[in-house]
C-alpha cells in the first residue's frame, strides 16, 4: 500500500471513530481545509509536522496513527 493511501484511509477512519467531519478537522488542527484536502485526495504527503497535527486533533499519538 503506497503512504499517501495509508494516511488518507487512516484519518478518514479516525474521523469516523471519533465523528469530527473533514472540516472540523481543519480547525481542529489549525491546517487549511485545501491542504488537507490534497492529504485526503493524496495529493500530497504531510510533513511529519502537519500528520503530528492531525494526530492531535484527533486524539492519537503518531505511533498510535501507524
Amino acid at each position: 500500500m503506497q503512504i499517501e493511501k495509508y494516511i488518507a484511509d487512516t484519518i478518514t477512519s479516525l474521523c469516523e471513530k471519533r465523528d469530527i467531519s473533514k472540516y472540523r478537522l481543519s480547525q481542529l488542527s489549525g491546517i487549511s481545509q485545501s491542504s488537507l484536502g490534497r492529504i485526503m485526495t493524496q495529493e500530497n504527503l504531510p510533513s511529519l509536522i502537519t500528520l503530528e497535527k492531525i494526530c492531535t486533533a484527533l486524539g492519537a499519538t503518531l505511533s498510535q496513527f501507524f
